[in-house]
């Protein structure tokens, strides 16, 4: 890895995999000897640009002003930070996808963009760009995930100004809106001088674009033997209720798939869980981690543990 490189971008559309990569990266970063922290997409914004978050609450119209500010502030703290950053989509949503949904022009967009590269010169970035075909990505993502799932990415799309200025609703115009997207970061990251590793996500080998991403990173895969857990993966499947009645969540479910478990919210897949001790399990692409209780050789309870710190009850039902 060169040793200047202080950020690592890794971009790309919803189900293109970036926060799976982007976890992995850091993780084999750290591995390889080189502090790093991986920033998750929820953290970004919570932490890191409050501007873009405020924009996506619909709480503060779009500046370009406000948004400069927010990667002037991260570019600073990355700097000053002793380790090195992988960020999930911090270009995607944290400066395109705020400015083409409220309709700016591609130009104004580019050059803004342009302006983006010049705050994070001294980072040396790094970018890995993953893309792939938004017919397919799209529809696979909806039967993976779920009714849930295709109304949040139509909600979100149908409500911006540059879907409602071209008459665009629905999943197909959700598609259309990715496309275009995806088009415009091309040219972004093309204009903005990065190195940038292009990835085809659609029906690619993900095992073949990991060594693809350490190459281009320049380290080495260092393989982590995964604990034993205290019962075997079967005795984890089932539906488990939040423990609190008035709680938001309701019910999870522990579903077994191809021989590795994933954890469910009622209508969506929140993603495969992997063991890290005899009793936890992180939740992918998360910054979440699930403890079980396991008695009898059965597991009766699970908490979410989140980042934040707060934790979540659920016993088997």
């Amino acid at each position: 890895m060169h040793m200047e490189t202080k950020l690592v971008l890794v971009e790309g559309l919803p189900f293109t995999g970036k926060s799976t990569l982007s976890e992995y990266a850091a993780l084999q970063l750290g591995l390889n000897g080189h502090a790093a922290e991986w920033v998750y997409e929820g953290v970004m914004f919570n932490k890191y640009f409050p501007h873009v978050k405020a924009v996506l609450d619909q709480t503060e119209p779009v500046s370009e002003e406000a948004l400069r500010a927010d990667w002037s502030a991260f570019v600073q703290m990355v700097m000053s930070a002793p380790s090195m950053f992988v960020v999930d989509a911090a270009i995607s949503y944290a400066a395109v996808n705020p400015l083409l949904r409220e309709d700016r022009s591609h130009d104004a967009i580019v050059a803004e963009v342009a302006r983006i590269a010049e705050l994070c010169a001294p980072l040396h970035p790094r970018v890995i760009h993953l893309m792939g075909d938004q017919e397919r990505l799209v529809r696979a993502s909806i039967v993976e995930r779920g009714d849930k799932w295709q109304k949040q990415l139509v909600d979100q799309s149908d409500a911006t100004p540059y879907q409602k200025v071209r008459g665009r609703s629905g999943v197909e115009g959700a598609i259309n809106f990715f496309n275009e997207t995806q088009e415009l970061m091309d040219v972004v990251l093309d204009a903005s001088g990065w190195q940038t590793l292009t990835l085809d996500v659609t029906s690619a080998d993900r095992e073949a674009n990991r060594q693809v991403v350490l190459s281009f990173l320049g380290i080495d895969e260092v393989d982590v033997e995964p604990p034993a857990l205290a019962a075997p993966l079967q005795a984890y499947e089932g539906l488990y209720a939040e423990e609190d009645p008035e709680g938001p969540i309701g019910t999870l479910e522990v579903r077994m798939e191809r021989g590795r478990l994933a954890l469910h919210q009622s209508d969506m897949r929140l993603g495969l869980l992997v063991p890290v001790s005899a009793t936890r399990m992180h939740l992918t692409a998360t910054q979440v981690d699930v403890e079980f209780v396991v008695e009898e050789g059965q597991a009766r309870r699970l908490v979410l543990l989140t980042s934040s710190g707060r934790e979540i009850a659920f016993r088997r039902a």
